[in-house]
C-alpha cells in the first residue's frame, strides 16, 4: 500500500489493545509492553507500528514483517574479556541485531585472532596460523573444533567470495 499523506497514520490513545505492543527494547534490551504511538493504515496486526518503551523512553518501529528496529543484540554480555576482545564480540552482537551477517562472521574471525594475539601468538600471523596456534596450545579442544571450522569457513567466504554467507 504506498504512503497517503497524514490520513492513513492512525494514533491510539491507549486505551484499547492496538495501543499496546509487547517486545524486547533494542536500546535497553528489556521485556516491555510499549506503547504504540502511532501505526500506519487501517490494520494494526499487519502494519508498521511507532513504539515507545516505557522503561527507556527511547522509539522503536516494527515493520510489516515483524522485524523490531533497533533489534535486541544477540546472546549474552560476557564480563572479564580483555577490553579489545570484548570491544570485538560487542561488535558483533550489535551486527547480528541489525542483520548484518557478513560483517558479523569477520568480526568473529576477528575475535579468534585477538584471542590467539592474547594468548601468545605472535601478531601478524596467518588467520589459519592463529586456529593452529589454538589448538596446539589446546585453547580449541576436540568439541570445540566444529564451530571454529564453522567460523574459518564462513569467515573465508565473506572475505574471499562474492556469494551471501
Amino acid at each position: 500500500m504506498p504512503f497517503q499523506g497524514h490520513r492513513s497514520i492512525a494514533k491510539p490513545d491507549g486505551s484499547t489493545r492496538d495501543a499496546w505492543f509487547e517486545f524486547v527494547c533494542g536500546h535497553c534490551h528489556t521485556k516491555v509492553s510499549g506503547a504504540v504511538i502511532a501505526y500506519c493504515g487501517a490494520d494494526p496486526d499487519g502494519l508498521t507500528r511507532w513504539l515507545l518503551c516505557p522503561e527507556c523512553n527511547k522509539g522503536s518501529v516494527v515493520d510489516r514483517s515483524g522485524k523490531i528496529s533497533p533489534g535486541t543484540l544477540f546472546g549474552p554480555s560476557l564480563i572479564g574479556l580483555p577490553p579489545r576482545i570484548n570491544e570485538a564480540y560487542e561488535q558483533a552482537r550489535r551486527s547480528m541485531s541489525v542483520s548484518a551477517f557478513t560483517g558479523c562472521e569477520l568480526i568473529c574471525r576477528k575475535i579468534l585472532m585477538h584471542v590467539a594475539v592474547e594468548k601468545g601468538a605472535k601478531e601478524g600471523e596467518s588467520f589459519a596460523g592463529y586456529l593452529a596456534f589454538l589448538e596446539q596450545q589446546g585453547y580449541v579442544t576436540p568439541p570445540m573444533k566444529p564451530w571454529v571450522e564453522v567460523i574459518r569457513r564462513h569467515g573465508n567466504q565473506a572475505t574471499h567470495e562474492l556469494d551471501e554467507p
